[in-house]
């Protein structure tokens, strides 16, 4: 393997700390464009929903757009979470690389805020289980005003 690949990243030369700052920031965009697809597939996948329970609340109609809902939530929960996890690795090359960005980002941190990419946890999973949890009520909520 190529040495350059086995140096700390405090040994990086000036453009390797550039492609690896550029890296992060596309890892990080890519991980909200992804939060953004899958909300708006969610949000529209719920005004599906309102729009047929309006005109029949049949569970043979929502049985397989929630399940179909829920697989994509649960989906996006698993893709959300992997990314998530490659985003910290990134950061974390990048906090030894730019001593700047990491004194920057350790005076941020307190307990609870570890790293620059904290808030981003929550949405990584958070979201994902809350549409989730929506389908499963939705549903839920369909088979009751049927049996009711």
């Amino acid at each position: 393997m190529d040495a350059a690949i086995h140096r700390s990243a405090t040994q990086l030369q000036p453009d390797e700390i550039n492609r690896l700052w550029q890296h992060g920031l596309h890892e990080e965009r890519l991980f909200h464009d992804r939060l953004n697809y899958f909300s708006a597939i969610q949000v529209g996948l719920l005004g599906v929903f309102a729009v047929l329970y309006h005109k029949e609340p049949s569970p043979g109609v929502f049985t397989p757009l929630a399940a179909t809902a829920l697989t994509i939530a649960l989906l996006w929960l698993r893709i959300q979470v992997r990314h998530w996890r490659y985003c910290v690795h990134v950061n974390d090359r990048i906090k030894a690389a730019v001593p700047d960005y990491a004194s920057t980002v350790s005076a941020f941190a307190a307990p609870g805020r570890t790293d620059g990419l904290s808030i981003s946890r929550p949405l990584a999973t958070a979201i994902p289980l809350l549409f989730a949890a929506t389908w499963l009520a939705l549903f839920g909520w369909v088979l009751l005003r049927r049996h009711c």
